[in-house]
């Protein structure tokens, strides 16, 4: 198994060019199946011209190197539906709370390992409330969401255990959506009715996070989720160099760039002049 800490900074080798193209400087988990979907390329500027890797596109995953046939299995990130997606659903894995469907909270993720031949996630290592460290395997995961990991911890066929972190107007809308043939097991569907909500919260999660990272700077309409999230990138950094934007506000060199500011950003040129010049 290989950690997320050991793929980050891999070199990136191209067997028919005979080189390094480039080292991992990020990774990208869908979310659905628990697996390692994409390779973020290590790249000059971080803004929305990312480029990335498929992990079916990759021939291996070692110690020293990912090893790919050619350069032409590189993609645009912003040509990508997939990556798209799983880049607004922003599921990291590290640092979210693992939770039972007993209501039992495990800790909080420490650290993915991912198998090296399939992708999938494997096992997390999780620190519990008491601060001690273990590992546990990934194959009870019911869902990865934003913020919560459910896993099932064989809960009674009744589902009674399972009700606890479901309200009881929940369970009410829940029956009243079942097929009327009644043949779906209770447990099946409270298992799914948790998945739902792990999900929402997630969702809802992003949002609030969001609201509060982008320091009240308003998106050009024509902006894409890369785009946004370089503005976001920017946010209380400075410039080597003084930056007229196009409302007539000029950002001094060395001032620190506000939520205000960047809402004076209006075209893509202004965004790359400002990632161009931003202090590293």
């Amino acid at each position: 198994m290989k950690s997320s800490a050991e793929i980050r900074g891999l070199k990136i080798i191209s067997i028919n060019e005979g080189k390094q193209i480039s080292t991992v400087k990020d990774i990208i988990i869908n979310s659905e199946d628990g697996s390692l979907a994409f390779f973020v390329i290590d790249q000059p500027s971080d803004y929305f011209g990312a480029r990335l890797i498929a992990y079916a596109d990759i021939l291996g995953l070692g110690d020293y190197a990912l090893i790919i046939n050619d350069s032409t299995v590189v993609q645009d990130v912003a040509h990508n539906n997939l990556a798209v997606e799983l880049l607004k659903k922003d599921v990291k894995v590290v640092s979210s709370q693992v939770l039972t469907t007993r209501g039992c909270l495990i800790g909080q993720v420490k650290e993915i390992l991912f198998d090296e031949t399939t992708g999938i996630i494997a096992a997390c290592e999780v620190v519990d409330p008491q601060g001690k460290c273990s590992e546990f395997k990934c194959d009870h995961v019911i869902t990865y969401g934003k913020e919560i990991i459910l896993i099932d911890d064989n809960p009674p066929s009744s589902g009674k255990q399972a009700k606890e972190l479901i309200k009881p107007e929940r369970n009410k809308a829940l029956e009243a959506s079942e097929p009327s043939s009644g043949k779906e097991s209770p447990a099946l569907s409270e298992k799914e009715l948790l998945k739902k909500k792990i999900e929402q919260f997630g969702k809802s999660e992003s949002l609030l996070k969001t609201a509060e990272n982008s320091g009240t700077i308003i998106y050009p309409e024509d902006f894409n989720v890369f785009e946004q999230r370089q503005l976001q990138f920017l946010l209380g950094k400075t410039l080597n160099n003084d930056i007229q934007l196009e409302n007539g506000t000029v950002l001094k060199a060395g001032e620190q760039i506000t939520g205000e500011n960047l809402s004076g950003v209006k075209n893509r040129s202004t965004l790359m002049q400002l990632t161009a010049h931003v202090v590293k």
